[in-house]
């Protein structure tokens, strides 16, 4: 029996072009590496040529790899294309649907928007997978994740992003505080996430408009990557940390011996979005979802976006000021 190609095969190769190693692009695509390698190896056996070069653990696109990934990206967007058409609506609710979610989201809202998703459809099988927004991209344009819940713009052009709802900040510490607090009546270091977290941006914003440095005297080079670590931080006594507020009030209001106060100017802050590939903004599903996240977004104490335009992605890959 002649063996054809597949639209997972040129998903595959695609994904390894644009995350620039097997790895990653195992990662994006939820299988594991040795899988991938296996397809590619399987399309080059097809094809008749090589596609890939790996030499020390770096991925090379070759020169017939190219003219390959060329085509593959055409009948992807055809493919797409097709599926936009034939399915109007888009049929989502009612089928198994996997998204992924930030993993300084996920622990406050994901609970609450599967118990919501779950009113709305009871054949629903929804599951979620937590990583880091380039991979959850990744994940959603390669059409691996149904969409996904992040706290920054999309930077590719097949993605779209719905405004979520906005987290305000607050301040974190193991000593009493008032009600509302300035980044200025802070005597204490400012604990930050590690370089390259998109929250760390929104942190390092908000210092740099108070007049604050984060190599200064009220801050620390102190990079965990997980919000659980910098809270056991403060619970130490090494300094005081900012977190979203739906994230405080669900995980540090109830341990013994913190203060959290909400951070003024009230202003500040992050913005989550819904991501989705261009297009299915407008599915009826889609939006179904989206309001069912903004209820539940709404109940762990975020504010609400009314209605929120999609935007098509923005030049700046940090989040925005409220």
């Amino acid at each position: 029996m002649m063996r054809l190609l597949r639209i997972r095969d040129l998903e595959y190769f695609i994904a390894i072009a644009e995350n620039g190693s097997f790895s990653r692009a195992a990662q994006a695509c939820g299988i594991s590496q040795p899988t991938l390698s296996a397809q590619v190896r399987r399309m080059e056996d097809l094809l008749g040529v090589t596609l890939v070069e790996r030499r020390h653990g770096q991925v090379t696109i070759t020169t017939e790899g190219a003219e390959v990934l060329v085509a593959a990206r055409e009948i992807m967007d055809a493919f797409h294309r097709v599926q936009r058409t034939t399915k109007g609506d888009g049929v989502m609710l009612g089928r198994p649907m996997r998204f992924g979610i930030l993993p300084t989201i996920a622990p406050y809202l994901a609970p609450r928007f599967l118990t919501t998703v779950a009113e709305l459809s009871e054949t629903s099988d929804l599951t979620f997978i937590e990583d880091r927004t380039d991979q959850l991209e990744a994940g959603v344009a390669s059409d691996h994740l149904d969409f996904a819940i992040t706290a920054t713009l999309p930077r590719a052009n097949a993605l779209t992003a719905i405004p979520l709802g906005d987290e305000r900040l607050v301040v974190v510490s193991r000593h009493p505080l008032p009600e509302r607090i300035s980044l200025d009546g802070l005597d204490r270091p400012v604990l930050l996430m590690q370089e390259g977290h998109c929250f760390r941006e929104v942190v390092s914003e908000a210092i740099r408009r108070s007049q604050l440095r984060s190599d200064g005297a009220k801050s620390a080079r102190i990079g965990p990557s997980s919000f659980a670590t910098l809270v056991s931080l403060v619970r130490s006594g090494v300094g005081d940390t900012i977190l979203p507020e739906p994230y405080a009030r669900h995980s540090c209001e109830a341990v013994a011996g913190l203060s959290v106060a909400l951070m003024e100017p009230v202003t500040e802050g992050r913005q989550l979005y819904v991501i989705v590939r261009a297009g299915r903004e407008r599915y009826r599903d889609v939006i179904r979802l989206v309001e069912a996240a903004r209820e539940a977004h709404r109940q762990v104490g975020g504010d609400i976006v009314q209605g929120g335009d999609a935007v098509a992605r923005s030049a700046s890959p940090h989040a925005s000021k409220l």
